[in-house]
């Protein structure tokens, strides 16, 4: 019985590498690009923004450019969700999905991926392999935001 049990876990395993290896970048570290930012709008990168806390946003960038993709998806939250993940582009807000199309960032909908910097503030953008395309400074978790439970 505990052979089956065994074999049942390496199988899991190796099915839960198998799956992460399909996105052959997943063990390269993250590079950051930033010709994609949107400069207007509601989640505009504006440096003047109130808002927007420079040494914090730098710190985080730093921090997770030491890290591989793999390791920065098995970041997980207090209650065990992951901290950065895909988005799908149906659950995106009106004001960002008008402006994805408006930016005719289409071609990228399956792309969309979101970094929590801390407990609201996100940083989304395009993953392309180990490439991030910066796009948007979300401080309010307002671009793909959050259903909570009971309400």
């Amino acid at each position: 019985m505990s052979k089956s049990t065994n074999r049942n876990t390496k199988s899991k395993s190796s099915k839960r590498t198998i799956k992460q290896e399909e996105y052959g970048s997943d063990n390269k570290k993250i590079i950051w690009r930033f010709d994609k930012i949107d400069r207007a709008e509601k989640f505009a990168f504006d440096l003047e923004r109130d808002d927007f806390n420079h040494k914090e946003f730098m710190d985080k960038l730093l921090s997770y450019s030491t890290m591989t993709w793999a390791e920065v998806k098995r970041q997980t939250h207090d209650d065990g969700r992951s901290k950065h993940h895909l988005i799908d582009i149906a659950t995106l807000s009106k004001e960002a999905g008008d402006r994805f199309k408006v930016r005719e960032l289409d071609e990228f909908s399956d792309n969309i991926f979101s970094f929590s910097l801390n407990n609201l503030w996100r940083i989304v953008g395009i993953r392309q392999g180990e490439f991030f395309d910066v796009l948007w400074h979300d401080p309010n978790h307002e671009v793909c935001p959050s259903k909570l439970k009971h309400t």
